[in-house]
């Protein structure tokens, strides 16, 4: 197991994925991260991270090679985590399996006497092992993780389920979610036919079928409007598993996706998104 540092400006529970500005960041952690890694969160020196926060550890993530998008989760955003043009400074994200928030918080000079640099603050650096013993040994407790807002949330849920939680559901809701979650689910994908360039939409469902009958009711191809076509599929033996690929997928064509749906993936041929496709699967 390997202990990485990043610096950051907040660390919060319910804690949400590792973030980047870059893709290529995210791609270079994603190339050396290995399961069970852990990556240690610090305070910047500098506004805006709280004065008491500013060079502090302030929590661990045990984190995964699953990219995500930062803004598919439902946290509070500040007008600091936006650039002038009005984006997101770190939209690309990688799931984060468990959480911990630090108990004493120690300054990072009292872990390592390292000027980590920039590298530390738009991605990660892997600390000696050494300096990951010290971190491993201090007190820590678990805190809960944050799930997808309600684009993603909704394909577990149901969209207008969705659309009115506002609080927690009860327990035997949840129970019942998770149950579903574990339940064989596909990946798909469907070619969009009567779009004006190659265009698929990726995504998961318990029966892609179904999914694509729903998507062409709406659509209305009899009276001129988009056809959505089953392209691609494959079976996992749970939904947790079929939404992780669809993930990927959609990951692998970050540049292709579009601005109003972001499960749509546009100017991309069949044959391309096949080889990715197949590539994933380890085919």
């Amino acid at each position: 197991m390997t202990v990485y540092i990043t610096k950051v400006w907040s660390f919060k529970a319910p804690v949400g994925p590792l973030q980047f500005s870059l893709e290529g960041r995210r791609n270079s952690a994603r190339d050396i991260l290995r399961h069970g890694d852990m990556v240690v969160w610090v305070g910047t020196k500098g506004g805006p991270t709280a004065e008491s926060d500013q060079g502090r550890l302030l929590g661990i993530t045990e984190t995964s090679t699953e990219p995500v998008m930062s803004l598919d989760f439902d946290f509070r955003t500040r007008p600091e985590d936006y650039d002038e043009n009005r984006k997101y400074r770190w939209p690309y994200g990688l799931l984060n399996r468990r959480a911990w928030q630090l108990v004493d918080r120690p300054l990072l000079t009292e872990i390592s006497q390292r000027q980590f640099g920039r590298d530390s603050a738009s991605g990660i650096v892997a600390l000696s092992e050494a300096e990951a013993a010290k971190v491993l040994s201090l007190r820590r407790e678990t805190v809960p993780m944050l799930e997808p807002r309600a684009p993603a949330r909704a394909r577990l849920d149901g969209i207008e389920a969705a659309r009115r939680r506002t609080s927690p559901p009860p327990m035997t809701t949840r129970r019942g979610v998770m149950h579903m979650r574990e339940a064989p689910a596909y990946t798909y994908a469907f070619e969009i036919k009567g779009a004006r360039s190659f265009a698929f939409k990726i995504g998961w469902a318990f029966d892609y079928k179904i999914r694509a009958r729903q998507f062409n009711q709406a659509a209305m191809p009899e009276l001129g409007g988009l056809h959505y076509k089953p392209a691609l599929d494959n079976l996992w033996d749970t939904a947790r598993e079929a939404y992780r690929m669809e993930q990927r997928l959609l990951g692998q064509f970050e540049s292709k996706r579009h601005a109003q749906n972001h499960e749509i993936i546009c100017d991309v041929k069949l044959e391309d998104l096949t080889s990715v496709w197949a590539r994933l699967l380890g085919v």
